[in-house]
């Protein structure tokens, strides 16, 4: 069955604020790290601070998988979202997407978006996959 994109954000909400960003480095070597999530004009937000190693990742290479956990609570399905990322390191970009998360930011960043020690990942998604128990009820696909 084919998904739409709102269809892809309403589905991933099941899942809760939590995913997983899997980023490669500048050498090949993947990584997968958790994150806290929110969707914003059609693209998937992600709040990060400035050093974290998948920031450098996507500096080098904006191909981005994000995954929504599999759990018992979502019936062992799955949310898996492609697209490319940029990071958004500038004041102007950092204040525009601050309240966007669904939480507070300022415990996290108490310097707001004037401090240079966070930044925003912008995904462009550009195909999910929604696997129904590990894909053995189903798979549907959306493709930009």
């Amino acid at each position: 069955m084919a998904l739409t994109l709102e269809d892809v954000q309403k589905e991933s909400l099941r899942y809760g604020p939590f995913a997983f960003v899997g980023s490669v480095s500048p050498s090949g070597t993947p990584y997968v790290s958790p994150v806290s999530v929110a969707w914003h004009d059609g693209r998937l937000l992600a709040f990060l601070a400035t050093n974290e190693a998948k920031v450098a990742n996507i500096r080098k290479n904006p191909k981005v998988t994000v995954h929504f956990s599999v759990s018992e609570a979502t019936n062992w399905d799955s949310c898996i979202v492609w697209g490319n990322a940029s990071i958004v390191d500038d004041e102007a970009g950092r204040t525009s997407l601050w309240d966007k998360m669904g939480y507070n930011l300022d415990a996290f960043e108490p310097g707001g978006p004037g401090a240079s020690t966070h930044v925003f990942m912008v995904l462009e998604p550009r195909r999910a996959l929604v696997l129904r128990q590990y894909g053995i009820l189903g798979r549907e696909s959306w493709h930009a």
